[in-house]
């Protein structure tokens, strides 16, 4: 319905560990959308496909560590983004099993070991305060923590290794650690891997009635290893995903980007100045979860002055009880569900939908819909069995096309 009606529209979420094209083809199955269908393709935006822009630079030159729920899959997934030189705890601890003295999660979840890029190796140093490392250790450049890792013991004992490091060389303690005239007491203060992680959601929404910990629990038990280790120091590091300043920018230039997309396929030329189009008005957000989503919303701030609403739903993380009534994060409205949000927004631009001519709006089959009246805003148009959707609703569209834009937010 959005997309017959020009109305720009991605999906965000704070899952991960698969690829995009993938994600969306497990919510087409959900939706029981036709697979040649695209209504989900080239929409989807996990918590770590900004990571997919960086520079030539960083994914030509650098050396990554990552880990998350699969870390094999995430490897993949940064191969494709263009990463060069991708390694996994797994890979470590094949190198030298003393990184981690204890039994470990082994098989599919971690995937088989791969050899060090270039042939690196991980040297047993006698004296790990050195500067003198051997030219063939390996130097770890960043750290991608991607949704929810398993081993937690393991990850948190390399990553602390690699934060505690000379310059990122694995098995190395930098001599700067615990200076009080270095910023940050000298921690993370010699050339250390910076930390991303890929989202903060403390909880997230399964079929279990209660709320499961999210990849912002493993953070939290890392951040107090090294508050402990670290006599109470800050850990530094930056966050993707909901409410992230860095995916929120993303996702609006994403539908920026779509501007240009859709113009072509109304009849525009592919070489159309977007610069010159009408810009965004209203992004509509619509989560389940405060904490990320309605934070996120509510926080975000466009260069271009674009409106940023945000929609809470019931479906999903947050429920109204007798101890909290109203959430931490207010959002503009709370409804039942989506198609609840859908109509507030299409009212809030002056467009007087009804759920049940949104749901009779998704009913339709081969491109072709049974409509009941409806109005927008003074003018009244009634939709005949049998008439393609687009052409009949070119009035609603043009007044969408302008301004009115939707983000639905994945809890999944």
């Amino acid at each position: 319905m959005l997309r017959s009606n020009g109305i720009r529209y991605v999906f965000l979420t704070n899952g991960g560990c698969v690829p995009e094209d993938k994600k969306a083809e497990t919510l087409q199955e959900r939706l029981q959308i036709a697979k040649n269908d695209d209504v989900v393709k080239g929409r989807m935006i996990l918590s770590h496909t900004p990571m997919s822009g960086w520079s030539d630079d960083v994914k030509n030159n650098g050396t990554v560590l990552i880990t998350g729920s699969h870390p094999e899959k995430a490897r993949q997934i940064a191969l494709e983004y263009g990463f060069k030189r991708v390694v996994t705890p797994a890979d470590i601890l094949a190198e030298c099993k003393d990184v981690f003295p204890f039994e470990h999660i082994e098989g599919e979840i971690n995937g088989k070991p791969t050899p060090l890029p270039d042939g690196k190796r991980i040297p047993l140093l006698k004296d790990p305060y050195t500067t003198n490392v051997p030219a063939n250790a390996l130097k770890i450049d960043h750290i991608f923590i991607w949704n929810d890792p398993r081993d937690w013991s393991v990850d948190i004992q390399i990553i602390h290794d690699l934060l505690i490091s000379h310059q990122g060389y694995i098995g190395t303690v930098s001599n700067r650690n615990g200076n009080e005239s270095l910023p940050n007491n000298g921690w993370q203060q010699d050339g250390q891997p910076g930390l991303w992680i890929s989202n903060l959601d403390m909880l997230w929404k399964t079929n279990y009635p209660v709320n499961r910990f999210g990849t912002g629990a493993f953070m939290e038990a890392l951040k107090g290893v090294w508050s402990t280790t670290t006599n109470g120091t800050e850990l530094q590091f930056s966050a993707l995903g909901k409410p992230s300043n860095h995916t929120y920018k993303y996702a609006h230039d994403r539908l920026l980007q779509y501007y240009h997309d859709m113009a072509c396929n109304r009849g525009q030329s592919p070489g159309h100045d977007t610069s010159k189009c009408h810009p965004l008005r209203r992004v509509y957000m619509i989560g389940d979860n405060p904490e990320s989503d309605i934070r996120g919303a509510s926080e975000f701030e466009a260069e271009d002055g674009t409106e940023w609403v945000p929609i809470l739903v019931r479906t999903g993380v947050w429920r109204q009880t007798s101890t909290e009534k109203e959430p931490r994060y207010k959002p503009a409205v709370i409804v039942d569900d989506v198609v609840d949000a859908v109509v507030w927004a299409l009212n809030n631009e002056g467009i007087k939908a009804t759920r049940e001519w949104v749901l009779s709006a998704l009913s339709h089959t081969k491109g072709y819909v049974k409509l009941p009246p409806l109005e927008i805003g003074d003018q009244a148009g009634s939709l005949k069995d049998g008439v393609k959707y687009p052409s009949e609703l070119e009035a609603a569209g043009a007044r969408l096309w302008e301004g009115c834009n939707f983000i639905r937010i994945l809890n999944t």
